[in-house]
């Protein structure tokens, strides 16, 4: 770990540096790096004053005890006082204020720097930078006590904010009661975690990882085990996140994560404590690969200093693996999808999604969606999933109605005022699609299969990366951005940077694009049509060469 402390170290007094010239530069409001300088915001200044903090007590730092970081972090300290609402919150001023939720993430990066300087300042030199921290944190309590939440992270944020408070402010046995009282509140609600091993808001890039650092301080404060199998098990899953490429699928989140690309770098030091707690060689295996890769690739290491220099098992582990899963399948019944993981090639199956198949290879991904234009639905939206051994099969049913009149005089005319559930409909038709992906051993072979009513144009669409070339016998052509192409016939070659892929075969018996209200194509990538009349029963397939 001695090498990778020094990566940790290295990238802390990266950004301790940009701190201080953002110092000079604006001394009386120090949000680092500029942000939202039309605002007050102290989350960025007490962000960066964890590394400050972790820099300027390591011996190791070319920043330790260094006069002029430590009045930089005075002022800075003064500045969050300053800041700090008459009820102790902080505000987030994209949309929050005298907001509890992010006071307590402000209080988690506050308390982290306050036990740094308790554990390595014992000679009474920090005393001033100590107290300012105790008095801050001491006003934010009772605005985390009396507020509350907006989405599920923030309950544990909370909830971990109130517990640490309380141990470590306990000498007013009524204030800790108060805390207490109210994380028993929130923790009365159950953790939401489901069997599959997922937190409500699926959000495998940042989420995830919020609610298991809020866990792993609730139990520190209870020394509850449970919340650790919480944490284990997220981890464990999150393992099937991991694509071929080493980035983190994020499709299936419900929050602004989808379709951020990221490595799984947050994760680091939730890996390692874990594995430095109790021995666990695909944990070991896991956190080596993260800190490992992130050094070789050149990139800043996480901003996790703060928390390993807190525990002398997690500075001194020495790591014995290196890697991820080598392959995997896990399907998650909670949400409907399936991950599955091969040596060519990893793919995703989706219920409920109007994307409901992800197939990557290397640093490709390509994504599958199949246009309706057929009454009010527009796109196949998967409503059952079954998995079938290596095949996992897709059921969609979508029927075309028509309002009838009101059996009895609606009251009104306006018709934004009408009660329209109150109607009859006629169905006059309907499309039952099966779709159903089959594993092969260089790529997956797609099945497309309508029911119904006849001549409905239907097109399956694969979105692709721009800037791919497509080639075949009769043509090359580099792809562009919002761009899209018929496959009449036969097969393609797609060349994506490392990846050479071959789709096939092609249909195309239209040139329909959508009812004129439908959305365009993909304007982020480019699309390849195969078109078909309904009833049509077609397969395609992908294949990594």
């Amino acid at each position: 770990m001695k090498r990778y402390l020094a990566h940790l170290i290295h990238s802390a007094e990266v950004r301790v540096t940009q701190f201080l010239k953002n110092q000079e530069r604006n001394p009386g409001n120090l949000m680092y790096g500029g942000m939202r300088s039309e605002v007050w915001e102290v989350k960025p200044t007490i962000y960066r004053m964890a590394d400050a903090v972790a820099v300027y007590v390591n011996q190791d730092s070319r920043y330790y005890h260094d006069e002029t970081l430590y009045q930089a972090m005075l002022l800075a300290m003064q500045f969050v006082s300053r800041t700090q609402r008459e009820d102790g919150s902080f505000d987030y001023p994209d949309c929050n204020f005298k907001s509890p939720a992010d006071t307590a993430f402000c209080f988690k990066r506050l308390i982290g720097a306050f036990r740094l300087l308790i554990k390595y300042e014992k000679t009474g030199a920090a005393e001033e930078l100590k107290q300012i921290y105790r008095r801050v944190m001491i006003s934010a309590l009772p605005a985390i006590c009396e507020g509350g939440f907006h989405t599920p992270n923030h309950r544990w944020a909370l909830t971990a904010a109130l517990l640490q408070g309380a141990n470590l402010f306990g000498q007013e046995p009524e204030f800790t009661d108060r805390l207490k009282d109210r994380a028993r509140q929130y923790l009365a609600e159950g953790i939401d975690f489901d069997e599959d091993g997922e937190y409500a808001e699926r959000s495998a890039e940042n989420y995830n990882a919020v609610v298991n650092m809020a866990l792993i301080s609730i139990y520190e404060e209870t020394e509850d085990q449970a919340y650790l199998d919480y944490i284990r098990k997220n981890l464990f899953t999150m393992l099937h996140y991991i694509d071929p490429d080493d980035t983190v699928f994020t499709e299936n989140s419900t929050r602004w994560d989808r379709r951020e690309v990221a490595f799984a770098d947050k994760y680091f030091y939730q890996y390692l404590y874990l594995c430095s707690m109790a021995d666990d060689p695909v944990f070991d295996a896991a956190a080596h690969k993260i800190i490992k890769d992130n050094m070789d690739r050149g990139d800043m290491a996480p901003e996790c200093l703060h928390i390993v220099m807190l525990y002398d098992r997690m500075q001194n582990y020495e790591f014995k693996g290196y890697g991820f899963l080598e392959s995997y399948r896990k399907f998650f019944r909670n949400t409907g999808m399936l991950r599955v993981k091969r040596p060519q090639y990893t793919y995703t199956v989706m219920n409920g999604n109007v994307s409901f198949l992800y197939f990557k290879a290397g640093k490709t991904q390509l994504h599958w969606q199949i246009g309706e234009s057929y009454c009010d639905i527009r796109n196949f939206i998967p409503q059952n999933i079954e998995e079938q051994g290596t095949k996992t099969v897709l059921r969609g049913h979508a029927e075309g109605w028509y309002y009838l009149p009101f059996e009895k005089a609606p009251g009104t005319s306006d018709w934004s005022k009408m009660d329209h559930t109150k109607r009859n409909r006629v169905i006059s038709s309907y499309i039952d699609l099966t779709v159903t992906v089959e594993e092969q051993e260089d790529g997956l072979e797609v099945s497309v299969k309508a029911e119904g009513l006849d001549r409905l144009p239907l097109r399956v669409a694969v979105c692709l990366p721009p800037d791919s070339i497509l080639e075949q016998q009769s043509f090359r052509l580099k792809t562009h951005a919002g761009g899209n192409l018929i496959l009449r016939e036969g097969s393609v070659d797609i060349h994506s940077g490392d990846e050479h892929l071959t789709f096939g075969d092609g249909f195309g018996e239209h040139g329909f694009q959508g009812y004129y209200a439908d959305p365009e194509p993909n304007p982020e990538e480019y699309t390849l049509y195969c078109n078909a009349y309904t009833p049509c029963e077609k397969k395609l397939y992908i294949k990594v060469r």
